[in-house]
């Protein structure tokens, strides 16, 4: 398998643990609001709070879209090969790392992909750092070491401590 397969499948694996986690999302609302709104407990009985649950829906909600997004994002950008995609699937793949088995699969197919040396073959090793300017602070000419001539003092001697 090329390079090339290996991002598309990256980028699929992504897009799909995104619609995963969405369809979990849409099934866990739909299953909170038939139990707690569907369901009369007991006849007569108003029932529990619907502004609750739905501040609670709400809240749940934007938690699973904030854990889901930075893998859609990564499958969108790996796909289309971004400049940034590199850096968007691992941090995807940290987030979903979390979520087992779909998100642990996405993360070390990723990991494994990306901290080796195959994504240089599509992006072209467009993440390489980039040089940093010498400070001359490791050049051996420059150090002056203790037991040079320019350094030592020849009129110093040891002497030998008092042992009495």
């Amino acid at each position: 398998m090329t390079s090339e397969d290996h991002n598309r499948y990256i980028a699929y694996s992504f897009l799909a643990y995104t619609g995963f986690q969405l369809l979990m999302l849409l099934l866990m609302c739909a299953w909170f609001y038939f139990i707690f709104a569907g369901f009369p407990t007991i006849p007569g009985d108003p029932g529990p709070p619907m502004a609750f649950f739905g501040v609670f829906f709400g809240i749940m909600a934007i938690f699973q879209l904030i854990f889901t997004a930075p893998a859609a994002i990564a499958g969108y950008a790996v796909l289309k090969r971004k400049p940034w995609a590199r850096l968007a699937a691992i941090v995807a793949g940290v987030v979903s790392a979390m979520s087992v088995p779909f998100g642990t699969a996405a993360c070390v197919y990723a990991m494994w992909f990306f901290f080796g040396d195959q994504w240089k073959e599509v992006y072209g090793g467009q993440a390489e750092p980039r040089p940093y300017s010498n400070l001359s602070l490791n050049d051996a000419a420059d150090w002056q070491p203790a037991d040079d001539e320019r350094v030592r003092d020849s009129q110093y001697e040891p002497k030998p401590g008092d042992w009495r």
